[in-house]
């Protein structure tokens, strides 16, 4: 999981990591590689970075290889810092499965049209940049390589305007983003092809205890691709495995207890909690919590009362308790250096409080509005994947649960369901998603529709096919007054 970073500040300084530098490394490597070697197979000047002059004595620069060559580097550059460091990478599970032939075609017919889009704005960058620096590169290049200048320099407009220059420039660019995101695309297509687990067979006469379980899958979230995998076999289950869904409807043995019910649904409940409690706490304000400590007058009255008490007869002479010296002395340092921690931080507080007040130094520093909630909406689609599995499994329980060990967690369900619904809503109504917090806003808004959708979905499928069984299940008041909404189709 890509890790939340508060400020700006906080952003650019994870920018500079082991692993972004390495990545940093090979895009540029790569980059001048590609050009380099599309510049090997063509002829005349284009082949070769020097030459015997032709008409002086000496080395000469081809300055047309030059350039295509160092624009190698600078599309690596480019796309490095646009793709790699301004976006969070994250894989995008598909929404019908299909063969991984069909998948790649389509990516790659839907991605060439944009990239070719793309590939305009760094020539033109380029362009402008070598037209301002191109003179102190080359000379510098000149210098190093003791050569010369045969033709007119290119930092010119005239010759920067050349046509087919542009194109190639164009091309190059064209052929390093279509490398790189192809390579991606295989990575997406691979990783989120769907994986069947075992449910665990809780059995005296079943041994075999090798392999990870659903359950377990479903449990493990420092390896999200392994959790999304798990739940989406969950969905799969739901969606068109009946064999698999009658290991999950089953007893241990025969009285016993349904262990792989339990975890699939105290997994997916807990899930949809967190996410549900996170979002709730990026909304609304956290109150003070109320000291649990009892008053000091009270436990001194305890103390002197079980003075007077400890050995369970009544004292009949009046012990005066003595007031040590010492122990107020050293109540009265303590109270003086907390207070001075106090002074200390309050005016650290004040200062702070001072300096986010200028708004340059809070655009930099300050907490990004809306960061954390676009944080958590990352990890959206398993959440999405929970509310339409147990609520598909609740519905599918009707017909094939023959135990009824569905029914006992069904008010659990609704209530997980209609709280995720009513944060949801609360969110909503709220400016934070309408102002634009990343460079994947539009995956933000769509995961955020989705999981609203996912939500009121999975809440009419339990309460369509429940609808008579309502009034029977253990539900509050204002819960069964919150899902009148959902049985008038209101929602």
């Amino acid at each position: 999981m890509p890790s939340y970073s508060k400020s700006r500040f906080i952003k650019f300084c994870g920018i500079f990591t082991s692993q972004n530098i390495l990545m940093g490394i090979l895009h540029i490597t790569i980059g001048g590689l590609l050009a380099g070697l599309h510049l090997s197979i063509k002829g005349r000047k284009y082949r070769f970075l020097m030459s015997e002059c032709s008409v002086i004595y000496g080395t000469c620069l081809m300055e047309e290889h030059y350039f295509l060559l160092l624009s190698g580097f600078w599309s690596g550059l480019y796309f490095f810092l646009k793709t790699s460091i301004f976006h969070i990478k994250y894989l995008k599970f598909p929404i019908i499965s299909s063969s991984k032939l069909f998948r790649f075609k389509a990516g790659i017919s839907s991605l060439l049209p944009s990239l070719m889009a793309q590939c305009i704005w760094p020539t033109l960058y380029y362009l402008i940049g070598y037209y301002f620096l191109g003179p102190y590169c080359c000379s510098t290049i000149l210098f190093l390589a003791s050569a010369q200048l045969e033709s007119e320099p290119l930092s010119n407009i005239p010759s920067l305007l050349n046509l087919s220059l542009i194109f190639q420039l164009w091309l190059y660019q064209l052929i390093f983003i279509l490398a790189i995101d192809s390579m991606y695309l295989m990575f997406e297509i691979y990783l989120t092809e769907w994986v069947s687990f075992d449910f665990k067979q809780s059995s005296v006469f079943n041994i075999d205890e090798s392999g990870m379980t659903l359950p377990e899958i479903l449990s493990i979230d420092k390896v999200p691709i392994m959790q999304h995998l798990g739940y989406l076999d969950l969905v799969t289950i739901t969606q068109k495995d009946k064999a698999r869904r009658s290991v999950l409807f089953t007893l241990s043995q025969p009285g016993g207890h349904p262990y792989n019910w339990n975890c699939v649904v105290e997994k997916c409940t807990s899930l949809i909690k967190k996410f549900s409690d996170d979002l709730n706490a990026c909304i609304k304000p956290q109150e003070p919590k109320l000291s649990l400590c009892a008053p000091s007058s009270t436990i001194t009255d305890i103390s002197v009362f079980q003075k007077q008490y400890i050995y369970h007869m009544r004292n009949l002479i009046k012990e005066e308790i003595p007031i040590c010296t010492e122990q107020s002395d050293m109540k009265k340092d303590v109270d003086s250096e907390l207070y001075i921690q106090k002074f200390i931080k309050t005016k650290w507080n004040n200062f702070l409080t001072y300096l986010l007040s200028k708004r340059l130094i809070a655009y930099i520093f300050g907490e990004i509005e809306g960061g954390k909630v676009c944080h958590i909406l990352f990890n959206g689609q398993t959440v999405i994947w929970a509310a339409d599995a147990i609520s598909s499994l609740a519905v599918l329980s009707l017909n094939e649960d023959s135990y009824g060990i569905a029914q006992k967690d069904l008010s659990l369900i609704i209530n997980t369901l209609l709280t995720l619904k009513q944060i949801l809503d609360k969110l909503q109504r709220t400016n934070l998603m309408t102002k634009k917090q990343y460079g994947d806003d539009k995956f933000i808004k769509q995961i955020f529709h989705s999981l609203r959708a996912a939500a009121k979905r999975s809440l009419y499928r339990i309460v369509t096919n429940f609808e008579i069984y309502i009034g029977d299940l253990e539900l509050e008041t204002t819960t069964i007054e919150q899902l009148h909404s959902f049985l008038a189709y209101r929602e």
